[in-house]
């Protein structure tokens, strides 16, 4: 692409360098050695005109910009572009002007890019030069920003050559040190605590918070609401700290560093001895709680309490994960818990309320209770939440909230969080063309390259569960019959043309019909029945994704149908000649045509995180990015998409691959 400087200017002859050579020609023709004086008189004639030629060259303004800067001026310049062009673009006017559009961008949109925008940051100078100043001043006035950025950088330098760490290293430093003046570096702050150091690091021990840090009274104290409470709901956005920065990074390196030693000195205890480890650890880091932490899948929120009895260790053979639930207030001014509290006031709610109960009592007893890691989720959520409100001091309070968060590591998240980066993008492209499809992607917070936090799918039971459940159940009953999907539908949801079932049921195709695109499009493996959920309102949510693209378990790639497309599946739709399954494959067409109307949003992602990346789903390389663009058939018809959806159905279609694979996690890994 040609710049400003770049142009050529037309000059007409003779040039300048003639005229001299005009010139030599006299002097050396002249026996005295003396210019001919019509050889000056022409060249200053000339050289007139070549003056007047430059004047009237048109230089390039700026309404005769190129084609990239008059998009990035434009209206419909978004989030989206800005990440993809500052990853492509080699012009560096245009990339400048680009850094500069940043500012006039909505927040919340590039908060969604911001992994992208940091691993820019770090892999290449000149993005991160044209984007430096944005971050500078984000990390001003949000702590949630400046903690992220810190959390990602801790990621991306350790996933990527050394060459690129000086700068980045440098952004960090910048982000540890606080903008308010007589406030201490926290630098110590990016290191994970020990248990002697806890009392090191400013955070508030005793039975009163200091009000002074803006900070009120530990649970234990009064029951009573007092005028301290304001000060949780208290605006998140101003001057960033360093006591506030110190608080946050500190809270979460100690849940980190809980998981550590639990790992360490309990890998191998029973499940009771790590259950009353991890209580003892969460009571005394809730009895050291620091002022003004938040649970970072959102910055509305001011953690007041840990309900150390409700935490658990979950199910895993080389690492110990574990769930805890944290009391907040709301800060965001729209938020009512009263409201959220559903109220059934009409017959048709209360009948609607009823059935959602009933189906809840069932989904219970399909868990095993005396399984702490899975008696944990097996109370309803909305009863877990008003029991737990029923015994707090702020149960009153309208902006009280409960918030679940699985802490895990010893694994590099970066690679779930991409994915799950992706699903929301799915889901809002679907969205924006009317396409009634299904995601229910979750949030995943990177502290490093080898934690984060997790945001649990509630109110699910995965098919494994489930099949295990009616197994036992048909064998105590002396049923030697194998349970199916549709059974536990007609258990759950009533007989197959109750209303129940059929609205259970769309959900169920809805969304089969968005996973089924997602799993060919990303190319998920793994699929098993453990790693499928059903919510209670018969919607099929998948989850870990741990291999996608060009990674598959041990590399095999066994896997080779497009989705996971079984029998039973297609049993609840009512099978194959069913209208219900035409519906299905519509909305697999519906689908197909609006992300290829879209394309670029998820493949600009997979080229920006895939360059220089030691992820397992780029591990084939630019390979990998051309294979997903690829999958979108941008230059297909839409009679091409059609026999497209015929095809993925009939090679996913109970598929060899896949049922061999469920049996091998059967008999290996007992999963049904």
């Amino acid at each position: 692409m040609i710049s400003e400087d770049d142009v050529e200017y037309t000059v007409k002859e003779p040039s300048l360098k003639d005229i001299d050579e005009i010139v030599e020609t006299h002097e050396e023709g002249s026996t005295d050695g003396s210019v001919s004086i019509a050889a000056i008189e022409v060249q200053n004639q000339t050289r007139k005109e070549i003056e007047i030629e430059k004047e009237n060259v048109t230089i390039p303004t700026h309404d005769r910009q190129s084609w990239t800067m008059r998009l990035i001026s434009s209206d419909s310049f978004d989030a989206s572009m800005a990440v993809e062009y500052m990853n492509s673009i080699q012009d560096k006017p245009s990339l400048t002007f680009l850094g500069k559009r940043l500012f006039d961008l909505p927040e919340k949109d590039l908060d969604f890019y911001l992994p992208q925008l940091m691993y820019l940051y770090v892999t290449k100078v000149d993005a991160a030069s044209v984007s430096h100043a944005y971050i500078e001043k984000r990390h001003k006035n949000d702590a949630q920003f400046t903690v992220f950025c810190i959390w990602l950088l801790n990621c991306f330098t350790k996933n990527i050559p050394n060459r690129y760490e000086n700068h980045a290293l440098m952004l960090k430093s910048l982000l540890s040190r606080s903008n308010t003046l007589g406030t201490s570096n926290t630098s110590e702050s990016l290191n994970i605590l020990s248990l002697d150091r806890l009392e090191e690091t400013n955070w508030t021990v005793g039975s009163n918070y200091g009000r002074n840090t803006g900070s009120i009274s530990t649970y234990h104290a009064s029951s009573t609401l007092s005028s301290d409470v304001d000060l949780y709901e208290k605006p998140r956005f101003g001057p960033v700290t360093s006591q506030l920065l110190n608080n946050q990074l500190n809270f979460i390196s100690r849940l980190v560093f809980i998981g550590v030693k639990l790992t360490e000195q309990h890998l191998f205890s029973s499940k009771q001895e790590k259950t009353i480890a991890l209580h003892s650890e969460m009571n005394m880091l809730n009895s050291m709680l620091p002022s003004s932490v938040w649970i970072p899948f959102d910055f509305e929120n001011t953690i007041f309490n840990l309900c150390v009895n409700e935490s658990a260790v979950l199910n895993s053979k080389e690492k110990v994960p574990y769930v805890f639930f944290a009391e907040v207030i709301r800060s965001s001014p729209h938020y009512n818990s009263n409201c959220n509290i559903k109220t059934a006031t009409s017959l048709n709610q209360k009948l609607k309320h009823s059935a959602s109960n009933n189906i809840l009592m069932k989904n219970k007893s399909y868990h095993d209770s005396t399984d702490p890691s899975i008696a944990v989720f097996a109370e309803p959520w909305s009863e877990k939440k008003s029991r737990i409100r029923e015994s707090s001091r702020y149960e009153n309070h309208q902006k009280w909230d409960l918030i679940p968060v699985i802490v895990k590591t010893g694994d590099d998240l970066s690679q779930e969080a991409f994915a799950q980066q992706l699903l929301f993008t799915f889901k809002e492209l679907w969205r924006e063309e009317g396409v009634p499809l299904y995601l229910r992607p979750y949030k995943i917070v990177c502290i490093g390259s080898d934690a984060g936090l997790i945001e649990p799918v509630l109110d699910t039971l995965s098919l494994h569960q489930i099949k295990c459940h009616l197994t036992n159940l048909f064998r105590t009953n002396g049923n030697t019959a194998t349970p199916s999907l549709k059974n536990h539908f007609e258990n759950v949801f009533g007989p197959v043309n109750s209303e129940t079932y059929v609205n259970a049921q769309k959900n169920f195709i809805q969304s089969t019909a968005a996973y089924s695109l997602v799993s060919y499009y990303l190319q998920l493996k793994d699929r098993h029945n453990g790693n499928i959920l059903l919510d209670m309102e018969g919607h099929l949510i998948h989850i870990d994704y741990g291999f996608l693209l060009s990674s598959s378990p041990r590399n095999l790639g066994f896997e080779t149908a497009p989705f996971k497309l079984t029998t039973e599946i297609i049993d609840v739709m009512g099978g194959i000649d069913s209208d219900m399954f035409l519906y299905y494959k519509s909305l697999l067409l519906r689908g197909l045509m609006a992300a290829r109307k879209h394309h670029r949003r998820i493949v600009s992602l997979a080229e920006v995180m895939s360059a220089g990346s030691k992820m397992q789903c780029f591990r084939a390389g630019r390979e990998t990015v051309r294979a997903l663009e690829a999958r979108f058939h941008v230059s297909s018809t839409d009679e091409q998409l059609q026999q497209l959806v015929d095809t993925l159905v009939e090679g996913s279609r109970d598929s060899y691959t896949t049922r061999f694979y469920d049996s091998f996690q059967y008999y290996t890994n007992g999963i049904h």
